[in-house]
């Protein structure tokens, strides 16, 4: 399960970082699919990830634990 955690939370990196510089959500999963596959999550999981980085209230370092951990069940 740790490595499954772990996939996701490098797919939320890579969501802040295509973010910021402008990439779609749509372009954003295809990128994520080709690099990670079956474990990529589900493009409405990037819609509803890349909000709180479009509106600049946070970044991956300003997540709690308990924050990271609830994000990733979605």
């Amino acid at each position: 399960m740790k490595e499954f955690s772990d996939v996701r939370f490098k797919q939320r990196a890579v969501i802040e970082f295509l973010t910021e510089e402008k990439v779609r959500p749509i372009e954003i999963h295809r990128r994520m699919q080709a690099v990670y596959g079956d474990q990529c999550v589900d493009v409405s999981t990037v819609r509803l990830w890349l909000t709180p980085f479009i509106d600049g209230e946070l970044g991956q370092a300003d997540l709690s634990d308990k924050t990271r951990r609830t994000g990733f069940k979605n």
